[in-house]
Parts: C-alpha cells; sequence; structure tokens
C-alpha cells in the first residue's frame, strides 16, 4: 500500500528528489551531466547554483521512473582524447579542491609530470573504472544493451549550434555561457601505443558516440 501510494506521489507531485534538480521539473527536462563536457555552462543557464551531480540515466530512471520516461533527456559528449586531457589537465589543478579531488592530484602527481606519462604510468583499466571523471561517456546514457537512454545528444565540438536547437524544440530562451572550458590541444605527441591503449580503454564511446580516433 505504501509503495503504490509513493508511486502516485511521484506522478502527480512531481518534486526535486535526488539526483533530480528543481530546474528539471520547472523545465520538465533531464540533463545527464557528464564530467569535462561543458556541464558547468548548461547547469548556469539554468540558473542552477548547487553542487555538480554526475548521476547516470539508471540513476534517474530509478529514482522516478514516471518522470524518466516524460521528461526531455539530453545529454553533452565529447571527442574522448580530448575529453581525457581536459580531464587530466583539471585533477592535476586540484578539481574542486574538495579531499577527494586533492587525494587524485597527489595520487597523479606523485606518478606522472606530463600527460604521456599519466598515459603510460596511471592510464589503467581499474583506474578508468573507479574515477568518474574517466569512465566512459557511454556509462553515463547508454544500457548494458548498448541502447541509447537520452532522446537529444549535444556534441561539444557543435555545441552552440547543438543547444540553439535544443532551446527551440523545448521552447527554451537561454543563452549557454562558456564556463571552465578546460585545454584539448594535446602540448606532446602520443606514440603509436599510447594512442592504441587510449582507443582501447575508450572503445565503447568512438564506437557508440560516433567519433573517429584522429578527433
Amino acid at each position: 500500500m505504501i509503495e503504490k501510494l509513493t508511486r502516485l506521489l511521484k506522478r502527480w507531485l512531481p518534486l526535486p528528489v535526488y539526483p533530480y534538480k528543481s530546474y528539471m521539473i520547472r523545465k520538465q527536462c533531464i540533463f545527464i551531466h557528464i564530467p569535462k563536457n561543458a556541464g558547468t555552462s548548461v547547469l548556469k543557464a539554468f540558473g542552477y547554483r548547487g553542487y555538480r551531480l554526475h548521476a547516470k540515466w539508471f540513476d534517474y530512471n530509478e529514482s522516478n521512473p514516471y518522470l524518466f520516461e516524460r521528461y526531455h533527456k539530453f545529454a553533452i559528449v565529447r571527442a574522448p582524447l580530448a575529453r581525457l586531457y581536459s580531464a587530466y589537465n583539471y585533477v592535476i589543478k586540484g578539481g574542486n579542491q574538495s579531499e577527494g579531488d586533492r587525494a587524485l592530484q597527489q595520487q597523479v602527481l606523485s606518478n606522472a609530470r606530463t600527460f604521456t606519462e599519466f598515459v603510460d604510468k596511471i592510464l589503467t583499466p581499474e583506474f578508468v573504472l573507479f574515477q568518474p571523471l574517466f569512465q566512459p561517456q557511454s556509462y553515463y546514457i547508454f544500457d548494458s544493451q548498448y541502447q541509447c537512454k537520452v532522446d537529444t545528444i549535444l556534441r561539444y565540438e557543435s555545441l552552440n549550434h547543438d543547444w540553439r536547437k535544443l532551446c527551440i524544440l523545448n521552447g527554451w530562451t537561454m543563452e549557454l555561457p562558456w564556463l571552465n572550458k578546460g585545454a584539448s590541444t594535446l602540448p606532446e605527441a602520443l606514440s603509436p601505443q599510447q594512442l592504441e591503449k587510449i582507443q582501447c580503454l575508450y572503445k565503447v564511446d568512438y564506437e557508440l558516440l560516433g567519433y573517429r580516433f584522429n578527433e
């Protein structure tokens, strides 16, 4: 009886219960914030000033499947190599200066002083699995059957254009500020072995998101 009542309340009285945020209820949308993909800019556009949340599609679905089915779901994706380098730069600067980000900064800097050393010494399957900043983007928006669970995918490389289309589709009138835009151009050449390693670790992103490895 209580479970049935809870489902009805979620349907009739939508509330910003984790991981939903108040702006999602107002705009009837779900923004799946993949790290290092201009998510802070999107939150600013929606007027959200709270804690950045990197929840995956199933977190929203499990919390409230009724809203998940009905709200417009979108995410921003990015060329995997550029995102990897952006995440690396974010980490070595201390991230958001939280205890966890500072610990990760020390882990990286104590073992690697350059991006190429990071790829050689630290970037392993285990590291990618346990560090959300470095997890494949596909984990956030695809299910175990490789089915995309969002309605719209915006690309970082054409974000201004894609954002305008999304706003027109949903009747929004919001400009997208570019905040925390990290470097994406590699300062040093990677060896064929290093490139192959990255390609293997992020194979699922290259295949499901439609990026070529030289992007």
